[in-house]
């Protein structure tokens, strides 16, 4: 199943789910090297299915914490640290957090 972006700046990147996994591929590397896949969890498709959709932290966070029944605070520090461990995969959040609030 591949997940549909409105946001440019996730172009790069498409979100499938296969294999009961959620996976995040690179559609532009070259070819060699060959940059795996990276593994995501369900709540990280969810933040990234959103961030590509052109939502803003604030209200990934709300929807975030209304889904999982987590405190906002709290599923604002998980949006923050998915994608922190996005760049250390160097996969760029940039141009995908000034999204717009729904």
């Amino acid at each position: 199943m591949a997940y549909s972006s409105k946001n440019p700046a996730s172009g790069r990147y498409q979100l499938r789910k296969a294999a009961g996994r959620y996976w995040l591929l690179d559609m532009e590397q070259p070819g060699f090297p060959y940059k795996q896949p990276v593994v995501i969890n369900e709540a990280g498709a969810f933040i990234w299915q959103n961030l590509a959709d052109g939502l803003s932290v604030a209200c990934i966070a709300e929807k975030l914490g209304k889904e999982y029944n987590i405190p906002e605070e709290e599923a604002h520090q998980d949006i923050m640290q998915f994608m922190n461990q996005l760049e250390g995969q160097r996969i760029s959040c940039k141009g995908l957090t000034e999204g717009q609030h729904n």
